[in-house]
């Protein structure tokens, strides 16, 4: 266990310290990182998952229910539990909550999973990382960017002269036009169709030809060592924050959500080999979506940017640690 732990992670430690350092000596500008940003996310990440679940066997696929269901209720359960712990507790607003939401239960499959749990479990890791993609993409992150575009309308109301009833009639129309915009674009985004499309190739019980499984492979292999020197880009973009809702924050994501899986791997019975998978996948670190969407938003930045770092860190212990206890 121990020498694997290394093969994985030291190459995964070593190229995101590539991207970091690349930042840091103005390698590479904004606009670079986001070119390469989107190669990975909208070419590279979705023939990686397009190939990986249409090689699953149709039996083994509809047998994994309940590892899909575990994954379900580790994202949402957390991500709601996290929304009230923001706004109650915490006293953050509708939109740092749901950043703060998303950081705690989103993990940074399309970015380390590849590499990390690639390099774990091999080809068959691809259903974890397009399990968690289709639920954050569909789920997670349509309802963060419903709660981040009805704070940013409250605020803008609150700063304008408008009469009370005008504001409310916007109000609803600027949150019925989140809720679709939101689920609109998630469901366009590459690595989300890929994996459904994958999906129904096998249910129905479709073979993909080799020649077609060769060009897709060839862009696939590029995701893992992009993808991590990316995360190092943006690692490198943001400044650290220590604070109590930070702490928590890193709690929730690298603590509570692997110690949720393994309770769900218990209840549902889940076989070793997907349950040490499950419990490894939630270890990752908080997706680079959550200080995305920070940065875009003008809310909890510094907060996103200091989750993400400290749980990339926490990730070198907390997965293989998640896979002993989950073994």
């Amino acid at each position: 266990m121990l020498i694997t732990t290394l093969n994985v992670l030291a190459p995964v430690l070593f190229v995101l310290l590539l991207g970091y350092l690349g930042w840091r000596i103005k390698a590479f500008d904004a606009n670079q990182v986001a070119g390469i940003n989107k190669l990975t996310l909208d070419f590279a990440l979705p023939a990686t998952l397009f190939v990986g679940v249409a090689s699953i066997p149709r039996t083994e696929l509809t047998g994994d229910v309940p590892f899909f269901l575990a994954e379900l209720i580790a994202l949402l359960g957390l991500y709601l539990a996290a929304l009230l712990i923001g706004m109650k507790l915490l006293r953050l607003g509708a939109g740092a909550s749901s950043l703060f939401a998303l950081g705690a239960s989103f993990p940074s499959a399309p970015f380390f999973g590849p590499a990390v749990l690639g390099g774990y479990f091999g080809p068959k890791s691809a259903l974890a990382i397009a399990s968690i993609a289709i639920v954050a993409n569909l789920i997670l992150l349509p309802i963060t960017v419903v709660l981040l575009e009805v704070a940013q309308e409250e605020n803008a109301e609150s700063e304008s002269s408008m009469s009370g009833a005008n504001a409310a009639g916007d109000g609803k129309s600027g949150m019925s036009t989140a809720i679709r915009n939101g689920v609109l674009h998630a469901v366009k985004r590459p690595y989300v169709l890929a994996p459904v499309a994958a999906v129904v190739l096998v249910l129905l019980g479709l073979h993909v030809p080799p020649l077609a499984t060769s060009m897709l492979e060839l862009i696939g292999r590029t995701t893992s060592g992009i993808s991590i020197f990316v995360a190092g880009l943006l690692l490198a973009a943001f400044r650290p924050k220590l604070n109590g809702v930070v702490g928590v924050n890193v709690i929730l994501k690298s603590l509570v959500q692997p110690a949720m899986m393994i309770a769900l791997v218990g209840l549902l019975s889940l076989s070793k080999p997907m349950a040490a998978e499950a419990v490894a996948s939630v270890a990752l670190p908080a997706a680079v979506i959550t200080p995305m969407l920070a940065a875009r938003y003008g809310t909890f930045q510094s907060e996103a940017g200091s989750n993400m770092l400290i749980t990339s860190i926490l990730m070198m212990f907390a997965v293989p640690i998640s896979i002993l206890i989950a073994r």
